[in-house]
């Protein structure tokens, strides 16, 4: 197997699987953590830029990541609106929620391979312009063809919205930083995925369904212009400058954990003779690694190979895999059921319901990600300083009973009709669920594939959105054979609530 930059790459290497480091320094008389990975003494290494610089970079790569889930995710709130105005019917609408989902299982295939080869700033930017075109396009939808083209486009252009995010922390931030960021960036992505439709719904009551849109619009733009003007790319590739005496990169199949005291948890000197980047050439559209177009070709198939070889990688497919099925009947139910007896919410009470959800995102994400940095450091010390990856999915127990508790809780009292308060606190329950165990499976696989984190995120990206194109396809269908059944799954619950109630269609 081979990374981004060609070199070889093989979880069977060595005593240790990769991700495995020496994280803590248990030989000194304070504990200290040890720096992985080992920055170089490059002033242009990502690793070596100041706070502030990092932040910056993150912070846009964040708000680009809700905006990208603003878009996606907004349109179910205005569902009823676009059924009486355009005459679309919820099956239809539904569908075009698996058509974005299907965009962005292949998107990523064709896209990510670039960023890999030719840095991420030029797919940051090709995917905000494409964004900002398929949001004039929706704003101006009259056809069914509109409705399904711009989903499509739009789940495309999406689909690199987590990956090259995932990309982007790896190439800035060290292994005892990841939790707390990616809790950061899922803060993110739960904020465009619940509180944008809450905003929606009120924006649709007071200026039409359309206006959603053209906010968008707005929102898109300003992405466009802040990433036009202050994100750096973030691939480092080594300038060829004579070798400098420099702390090596610990080889934990190697090293002894008695030599432990002989390893510096402090960064590298910066050498004085590497000219540092200008501000034009940290902005440039292109950034050379030495990748060719066939290494792009190759970077479209390894995904596959990576999901099928590492069995890491597709425990962490089938986690996020059933997760995003799940957040697609929770958000198509929501949209459907809710504007109909005994509840008939309004657009702007249907996206009040995200919520409840959104609370437990911002608690489960903590729990998942700073949480589980402290944990990790905790662990790797009474584990004699030596880290391991799979330290981290001791917090995901908790969040494999939460999870599904919250599903049932509130697709069973939808099916029952129970006051809405039920099922919000349902919501509730499963997004603090949900996000913890993302945050953990998703660092998980960071630690221990960061050499081949994109290949290995495109796979887990395909099995996610590959999970919920199939089961809203089916959702109807389900539907109509689980409405008489008893209601012994989440999934009969729900679709029996969304579609039938007491045997007859409602929808």
């Amino acid at each position: 197997m081979e990374d981004s930059s060609g070199n070889t790459w093989s979880s069977a290497s060595g005593q240790h699987p990769p991700g495995t480091v020496l994280l803590d320094d248990v030989t000194a008389s304070q504990s200290r953590t040890i720096l992985q990975p080992v920055p170089s003494s490059d002033p242009n290494d990502p690793l070596n830029w100041s706070r502030l610089r990092k932040n910056v970079n993150f912070g846009l790569a964040c708000f680009y990541t809700f905006v990208i889930y603003v878009v996606i995710d907004i349109a179910t709130v205005v569902y009823g609106q676009v059924k009486d105005e355009l005459g679309f019917s919820f099956q239809q609408l539904n569908q075009s929620f698996a058509v974005s989902d299907a965009g962005i299982a292949v998107g990523g295939v064709f896209f990510i391979p670039f960023a890999l080869c030719f840095g991420r700033r030029p797919i940051y930017l090709l995917s905000i312009a494409v964004l900002v075109g398929t949001t004039i396009w929706q704003a101006r939808m009259q056809t069914l063809g509109d409705l399904y083209g711009f989903n499509l486009v739009c789940g495309l252009a999406g689909s690199v919205g987590e990956i090259i995010c995932a990309m982007t922390i790896a190439d800035l931030f060290f292994v005892s930083q990841r939790g707390a960021k990616t809790n950061i960036l899922t803060i993110a992505i739960n904020t465009g995925t619940y509180l944008s439709p809450v905003a929606a719904g009120y924006i649709a009551a007071a200026q039409g369904w359309r206006w959603i849109w053209w906010w968008s619009v707005i929102l898109s733009g300003v992405l466009f212009l802040a990433f036009s003007i202050f994100y750096e790319e973030t691939i480092f590739t080594p300038a060829p400058y004579p070798t400098a005496d420099e702390p090596d990169a610990i080889d934990v199949e190697k090293a002894d954990l008695q030599q432990v005291e002989t390893l510096s948890p402090e960064r590298p000197p910066i050498r004085d003779d590497i000219p540092r980047r200008s501000y034009r050439e940290r902005l440039a559209l292109f950034t050379r690694t030495g990748s060719s177009f066939k290494s792009v070709f190759r970077h479209t198939y390894q995904p596959f190979i990576i999901l099928a070889t590492f069995p890491g990688v597709a425990f962490v497919a089938l986690v996020y895999g059933s997760l995003l099925a799940w957040l697609a009947i929770v958000l198509n139910v929501q949209a459907t059921y809710f504007t109909l007896p005994p509840y008939n919410f309004s657009s702007s009470g249907v996206g009040l319901l995200n919520i409840p959800t959104l609370l437990g995102c911002i608690l489960g994400g903590y729990f998942g990600g700073h949480l589980s940095d402290y944990t990790i450091k905790w662990l790797a010390r009474r584990n004699g300083g030596l880290y391991e990856p799979e330290m981290r999915l001791w917090l995901a127990f908790p969040s494999i009973v939460i999870t599904p508790a919250g599903y049932l809780m509130f697709g069973l009292s939808i099916a029952k009709g129970m006051p809405w308060p039920v099922p919000a606190v349902g919501l509730g329950v499963y997004g603090f669920g949900s996000t913890a165990l993302g945050n953990i499976t998703l660092v998980y696989l960071v630690d221990s594939y960061r050499d081949v984190i994109g290949e290995a995120y495109i796979g887990v990206t395909f099995v996610r959105n590959a999970f919920g194109v199939l089961l809203l396809l089916i959702y109807w269908r389900l539907a109509a054979y689980s409405a008489d059944d008893d209601l012994g799954t989440p999934m009969q619950a729900m679709d029996c609530g969304s579609v039938y109630q007491n045997g007859r269609e409602t929808a």
